[in-house]
């Protein structure tokens, strides 16, 4: 005699990887220059934003097609596994987002295990020259996969 052994079948599950997490963009109103905000938040956070010569830009079209190279400091911290962007919003004749043309500067937190958000922006607004903070998530925002590390 012969035993048949029931068997139900697998179920089957769909595993959907997301690449694109969100993560906070923080919109800056300030009148200081580039280098002068990137020294600041070095010194005041304790970050080390640098700009490498001839290799810290992305390359994104405006609405015209015209392609620009906007340039920008990071700040990767290895040992805190942190990613931080900082990006001039008006390059070059152009505007990065036309829409948000009263923001100076976007920081990009891609990866932060360093700050709570809501900390962050509190630090940010006490440090002299910056007028404003504003906060965004990533998906309000169209460069900020053309960034590298």
């Amino acid at each position: 005699m012969r035993n048949f052994v029931s068997m139900s079948r697998v179920k089957k599950i769909k595993l959907e990887i997301d690449d694109e997490l969100e993560f906070p963009i923080l919109g800056l109103s300030t009148a200081l220059g580039d280098y002068r905000l990137a020294w600041e938040l070095n010194s005041k956070l304790n970050l080390g934003f640098r700009k490498l010569d001839g290799s810290t830009f992305f390359s994104i079209p405006d609405k015209s097609k015209k392609v620009i190279d906007y340039e920008y400091y990071s700040y990767v911290n290895e040992e805190e596994m942190s990613k931080f962007f900082l990006v001039k919003n008006k390059q070059k004749g152009s505007t990065l987002f036309n829409d948000r043309d009263r923001l100076d500067f976007f920081l990009v937190l891609r990866d932060n295990f360093i700050y709570e958000i809501e900390d962050l922006i509190t630090d940010l607004r006490k440090i002299e020259g910056i007028i404003a903070v504003f906060s965004f998530s990533s998906a309000e925002f169209e460069f900020s996969e053309y960034l590298n590390d």
